[in-house]
């Protein structure tokens, strides 16, 4: 609508720059991912994250070959990045001296860390945790609180604003499931089925998330959130064709 004076606002300008963001976001994420990459990923858990990453890896046949999913040295975020650049470093000395073996790759396309926010956003080292794993040349796959709220999204599309720590987000993936998932190894393999056949959903779930609090103006890194759908979507674009999921 115009004014008298035949001023049209630019009402639309805010929303398309918004748009044009989350498409920029989007190509940025999977535009340098082949079918046949490979990956390092080096997880901040023990447990749920490499139990969770090797049910993904069968579901897309992405084996050995391809993906290395190791747990990093302690449960700090910068540690985990720290564990993937030395992995990184050892990977390429050991090429170097022709002792790699045939079933691992010549090198590493991806190299990311999967880690939580939780307690670094609250001890008040996040910029740190950032700033290291851009000078790592490592990706961050981190959650809002935790990696927990990533399996929430497989079971519910959920901004609910009561995940304040990872402890809450534990709770609510186990009142959503209806059993425990993670208590040790043998409980997280029982359970994992549970959430993998629904990744894609969860992915889906992540995107709306993330153009929730980008409309909202939320400060980074959003509570709750996930980056995890992007190296999951990252890896079914490396698997087989016939492996693929439509997301």
């Amino acid at each position: 609508m115009s004014d008298e004076c035949g001023y049209v606002p630019d009402w639309w300008k805010a929303p398309k720059a918004a748009s044009l963001e989350r498409k920029k976001h989007a190509t940025q994420a999977g535009a340098t991912t082949k079918p046949g990459d490979t990956f390092l990923i080096v997880t901040e858990g023990t447990v749920t994250e490499p139990v969770y990453f090797e049910f993904l890896l069968q579901d897309l046949q992405l084996y050995a070959v391809h993906v290395m999913v190791v747990p990093g040295r302690a449960s700090d975020p910068r540690h985990v990045i720290a564990t993937a650049a030395e992995k990184v470093k050892v990977h390429q000395w050991r090429r170097k001296k022709g002792l790699l073996s045939v079933t691992e790759p010549q090198k590493f396309d991806h190299v990311w860390a999967v880690i939580d926010t939780d307690v670094a956003v609250r001890l008040g080292y996040w910029n740190e945790v950032k700033q290291l794993a851009s000078l790592k040349k490592v990706k961050l796959a981190h959650s809002a609180p935790c990696f927990e709220y990533w399996l929430l999204l497989h079971l519910r599309d959920t901004t609910r604003g009561d995940l304040v720590n990872g402890t809450a987000a534990k709770r609510a993936v186990r009142e959503e499931l209806g059993r425990d998932y993670s208590t040790n190894e043998e409980t997280a393999r029982e359970a994992m089925p549970l959430f993998i056949p629904h990744w894609p959903k969860a992915v889906k779930h992540a995107e709306r998330v993330r153009r929730y609090h980008q409309d909202g103006g939320t400060p980074a890194p959003a509570n709750p959130s996930t980056e995890v759908d992007v190296l999951v979507s990252a890896l079914n674009d490396s698997a087989p064709e016939h492996a693929k999921k439509t997301i």
